[in-house]
């Protein structure tokens, strides 16, 4: 995936936004704040963007999101509890009608395959109707795992505001 795609889906989801009256906030943990940086690329971003919160630590996660010590305890902070409670807290946060997170793994394993989950990508989904998770599998080294996840979550977004 080229940055021209991805600044597409950017502008697309930008416009969309716009037109239906929404505005969007991100909590970011593998992609380290891509999710919003390349939304910021597009003009009129500041119409839209609320915030985004880099929440790349369990403590971030929990101190700032919100998100329940027992959720990651129980599920860890890769799953779609964890996710979802960090899209909601994002929504809170930032009074967004729309919130989005992503966790997960980007790294490369080599050293230990047996536990390699490079490519897995927890995300959530806050808006007025509830929470939504979806786990997705990305294939591909750390930059492209973490572009594949921002297309995702443009995708999702555009899909969801077009339905």
């Amino acid at each position: 995936m080229v940055f021209d795609d991805v600044y597409n889906k950017a502008s697309d989801l930008v416009q969309a936004l716009k037109e239906t009256g929404n505005t969007i906030a991100f909590a970011e943990s593998l992609t380290g704040g891509m999710i919003s940086s390349r939304l910021v690329d597009v003009p009129g971003a500041s119409d839209v963007l609320l915030g985004s919160v880099v929440s790349y630590t369990n403590d971030i996660k929990i101190n700032v999101l919100g998100v329940d010590k027992e959720t990651i305890d129980s599920f860890t902070e890769v799953s779609g509890e964890c996710a979802a409670e960090m899209a909601s807290g994002v929504k809170a946060l930032t009074g967004a009608d729309i919130a989005f997170s992503a966790t997960g793994y980007a790294g490369d394993y080599e050293d230990h395959p047996e536990e390699n989950q490079n490519g897995t990508v927890w995300f959530g989904f806050a808006y007025k109707d509830g929470t939504r998770s979806y786990l997705q599998h990305f294939d591909g080294k750390r930059d492209e795992v973490r572009l594949q996840a921002v297309a995702f979550v443009y995708d999702t977004v555009l899909s969801y505001l077009r339905s």
